[in-house]
This record gives C-alpha cells, structure tokens and sequence, in this order.
C-alpha cells in the first residue's frame, strides 16, 4: 500500500462526505479571505487616496473614532506652512454619504485657495470656480456607475450640486469621491471653522529621515494634534482597529467551525475502517505511521478545501465590491501576507482536525480491530 496514494483512495470512498467537507473548508478560507482582504482594502483606499493629491503627511484630531469625526480647526494652516521643509498644506473636510439615494459615496472639500485644486487630473469640464459653492467634481468611476456628465445634477448630503468636472484620479477611493468646495460643505455639515484634517505637502526632494523630523517639528508645533504619514493615518483611526477585530473575530470562528469538519469527517472515517487499520497493524505498520496517515488526510483534504477557498475569497471581495453600496469603500485587496496567512490556516486545520480521530485510530489493538469486522 503506497502511504501517499491511500490517504486520496479513502477520501474518494466516501466522495460525498469528502467534498461536502472540502466545500465547508473552502467556504471558511473564503471567508477569511474576504473579510481581511475588504478590511486592509478600505485602509488602503483611504491611505492611497489621501496621498494622491500629493501629501506627505496628515495633522488629524488625536484618537479619532473614525475618519470623519475628526475634527481640526481650519484656521492651523499658517501654523503647519511655518514649519520648515513644508511646501503645500490644505485643510480637508470628509463625509461618506449617498449619492441620489443611489451609491455611498466619499464627498471631499477642499478650500478653493487650496494648492492641490491646482492637480485635479480633469478629463471634461473644470473645477469649482469659488462664486458657487455648490459645484463638484466627480471621480470618473462614479460618473460613469451614475451615468453622470458635466452639466448634470447630483444630490450630495441632501443638497444638489452642479456636476462641473470628471477626473480620472488614480486611486479607487478618489475615482469613487465628488470633490466640492469647503465651505458649502462646512454649511451642510454644521461644521463651521473646522476640517476633518490637514494634508501636508513637503518640498522635494526629502528622505526618510528629513520627513520625521519634519513630522517631529510639526508634532511640536500642534502638540494636541496627531501627526503621521498617509500610509499610517488610517491604522490610528479606532474605527478601523474595531473592524480589524471584528474581522480577525468572524474569521477565527468560521476556521474553528472547519476544524470541527475535519474531525468530524477523519472521525467517522476511523469509525468505518477499524479493520483496516487493524489489518496495518497486524502487518507491522507502526502507531506512528498509522498516524501519519490520518494527518495526511486531514492535510490532503485541508489543502483542497484552501485551494478553492482563496479563490472563492478572490470572487466574493470582488462581488461585494462591484455593489453600489461598497462601490469605492470596500476594494478587493489581497496581500503577500494575507495569502501566507491563509496558508498557514490551510496547513494547521487538516493536521488539527485530524488529531482526535489519529489518537482514537493508534489507540486500537491488531486484535480488537479485527474483532470489530
């Protein structure tokens, strides 16, 4: 009997219980996928398109709950452009809201003095002009999601806006946001004289060194306030480490429910092939190698189960994605490191799972295993 080949003969005996178990294990590596992978997804959006305009850094309030209750004055400007190696700053006023009670959308304002207006990669139109505070510029994905041209209408926090752009920006979050002037959203929002944050620009060229001290400088400047790069704003957002846990939480459930699986399956496997194993035994096969066979099954089914599992996780992050409602929030993002940990789950599952069913299997004399025919 070739050791490697009779763990795939004995699953494919019981081919329904087999795949009804693989499917189980995929639909938990499934899971963990899409849920960590929409997780990092919505910080990276938020990272990325944050730095797009050309930010460096980002003066934000300390302990932020979440990313639009931030609130910084909007009169620091001149305070964070006295700061040595500052080039460009702007103050940025964020919300998440519908759009004609259709997509969520990102609505982003800028003051209309604001360096970075200056960048808006256009494709038809222009920007806001400043005598009207209800115009905007549409990220071009949304435009086109919504069927939207310059000239048209959109209702952004219950107020119509003037569509008088479209901009391919490079970033998801940005493709999916509507720029609008500061202070027509400040009015909406009731949120005179304050920002959400500030995005801080430094002149080029700098190395990694000169931003800390930059930042450090700034720090000391603003010691109320929390400075930090685009890259690590979102992970101090407490909003986003509940979600993080929330995710890791879910995940480690549906891992335990496919561990269960495993034993379960390998279980009800030793139960029916006592004979067998008495029948190893009997021709000299060792507990130790009667062990390594059950834990070859729970691998070899484990391994199946994640193939189709990170897979499946691929589809579902890019189906909840394509939603109206997730459209431009949540984005499919799959790391190096994701894919390890799914992989390392995959590999500890099968051998876990099958532990139980491995001890019960050793446990059984050549003698009473034989009985049992």
């Amino acid at each position: 009997m070739n050791p490697l080949t009779l763990p795939l003969r004995n699953l494919l005996g019981q081919p329904i219980r087999s795949a009804l178990t693989i499917l189980g294990i995929a639909v938990a590596i499934g899971g963990f996928i899409a849920l960590k992978g929409l997780t990092l997804g919505v910080e990276d959006a938020f990272s990325q398109g944050l730095g797009e305009p050309g930010a460096d850094l980002v003066v934000s309030q300390r302990g932020a709950f979440s990313l639009i209750n931030s609130s910084v004055p909007d009169s620091l400007g001149p305070t964070i452009s006295a700061v040595n190696g500052v080039d460009v700053v702007s103050g940025a006023l964020l919300n998440i809201t519908a759009a004609d009670n259709n997509a969520n959308i990102v609505i982003a304002a800028w003051p209309m003095n604001s360096t970075f207006w200056r960048g808006v990669p256009l494709t038809s139109g222009r920007i806001p002009s400043g005598d009207h505070v209800w115009e905007t510029v549409l990220g071009e994905s949304i435009a086109n999601a919504l069927n939207k041209h310059v000239g048209d209408e959109i209702e952004l926090q219950y107020q119509p806006y003037r569509i008088v752009g479209i901009a391919a920006f490079a970033t998801v979050l940005n493709q999916n946001m509507a720029l609008v002037p500061l202070a027509g959203l400040q009015q909406l929002l009731a949120r005179e004289g304050t920002v959400t944050l500030y995005q801080v620009g430094l002149k080029r060229p700098f190395n990694a060194e000169r931003m800390a001290a930059i930042r450090e400088a700034i720090s000391q400047a603003m010691p109320d306030f929390l400075v930090t790069t685009t890259e690590e704003f979102t992970h101090d957002i407490r909003l986003f480490r509940i979600i993080q846990a929330f995710a890791w939480t879910v995940s480690v459930v549906v891992l335990v429910m496919a561990l269960l699986a495993v034993a379960n399956t390998l279980l009800m496997a030793v139960n029916e092939r006592t004979h067998e194993f008495g029948i190893l035994a009997a021709i000299g096969w060792t507990p130790a190698r009667t062990l390594g066979l059950i834990l070859l099954e729970g691998l070899v089914i484990s391994a199946l189960g994640g193939v189709f599992g990170i897979g499946l996780g691929i589809v579902i992050m890019k189906l909840v994605s394509m939603t109206h409602i997730a459209s431009g929030l949540l984005e499919p993002h799959l790391t190096s490191a994701l894919a390890v940990q799914a992989l390392v789950s995959v590999f500890a599952i099968g051998p876990l799972g099958a532990l139980y069913p491995a001890w019960r299997a050793i446990r059984l004399t050549p003698a009473e295993a034989l009985r049992r025919l």
